[in-house]
């Protein structure tokens, strides 16, 4: 039972010198190796020099080169801390070219080291595409999908702050794009106005570039009520000039769906009651129907009358 302890007082007398030993070992084993020769690949960062004035790549060439290296271990190892890179000059280069990388492009490897650059790993070479540097303003279109509450509506359209992007690229990439879409996004069981902010998807190709990443959306959604307007007068359109034309009756009654609040600021002004004169023929005993034009958000029913009759006068 009291070995034990006595073994601890023996393990711990001279402890100094045993762990200045044991330190010593370990240099000197560590000294035999890394002056032993060894081969290692290394990641060269690529940088890309002299770009033409104007112009940028279509897409993005690779960050890094892999590169086989021989030499003592020690100095590969000093080699991690070396400032290295290999230049890709694009000084009078077409707008595709294919550009071969070489061990001799490697810069930041001090001259008579003994680590050798043996060969390129990968890439072997690396194709350029340059195209011209545009600017471009862009709409955005919200991939936000709302379903309301029954009996509530969605009033007017979803809206956008701001409603589009400026994008920058490549002429050819940036050319093609019609629209920015933001993310996808559903809401559901809504019942009043909804609000917040939204991602623009991303690019699909790093060399585009947007002014901002998100925008801020808004959606006006009420209880749906109805509302009856009468007196609206019928307007009849494209009507010569050596004629006159009269509606009977003039004018007519609606009703109106939508939010309560939308619906209560709504003038008469706001409906429109149409006539086109050239469709009188392809309508029989002519009666015709009005078209009827309404903001965004309002539906309608129960139109009085249906059909009217135009009076022309020479």
């Amino acid at each position: 039972m009291n070995d034990r302890p006595y073994f601890h007082q023996r393990w711990f007398y001279n402890s100094k010198a045993k762990i200045f030993s044991l330190l010593t070992a370990l240099f000197l084993w560590f000294y035999v190796v890394t002056d032993n020769q060894f081969d290692h690949t290394v990641d060269i960062p690529l940088k890309i020099v002299n770009m033409p004035k104007g112009w940028i790549l279509t897409h993005p060439v690779p960050s890094k080169v892999k590169v086989l290296f021989r030499g003592s271990g020690k100095n590969l190892l000093s080699l991690t801390y070396r400032d290295k890179f290999i230049e890709l000059n694009l000084r009078q280069s077409p707008r595709t070219r294919r550009l071969p990388i070489t061990v001799n492009m490697i810069k930041g490897i001090p001259s008579g080291n003994t680590i050798i650059p043996v060969r390129v790993i990968e890439p072997e070479s690396v194709t350029v595409r340059l195209d011209r540097f545009v600017v471009r303003k862009v709409p955005i279109r919200p991939e936000i999908h709302l379903v309301t509450l029954d009996g509530y509506t969605q009033v007017g359209s979803l809206v956008l702050q701001p409603d589009s992007v400026i994008v920058s690229g490549p002429r050819s990439l940036v050319s093609a794009i019609s629209e920015i879409p933001t993310e996808k996004r559903e809401y559901k069981n809504v019942l009043k106005e909804i609000q917040g902010k939204i991602s623009l998807r991303p690019p699909e190709v790093p060399t585009l570039h947007y002014s901002f990443n998100s925008v801020q959306f808004r959606a006006d959604v009420q209880r749906i009520g109805e509302r009856v307007f009468k007196d609206i007068p019928i307007k009849v359109t494209h009507v010569p000039s050596n004629l006159k034309v009269s509606v009977l009756p003039s004018t007519l009654s609606i009703k109106l769906q939508g939010g309560v609040k939308f619906l209560a600021r709504l003038k008469k002004e706001n409906i429109v009651a149409t006539i086109d004169f050239r469709s009188r023929y392809r309508y029989k005993g002519g009666k015709i129907p009005a078209m009827i034009s309404l903001p965004e958000g309002i539906d309608f029913s129960d139109v009085k009358p249906q059909f009217f009759e135009l009076v022309v006068e020479r």
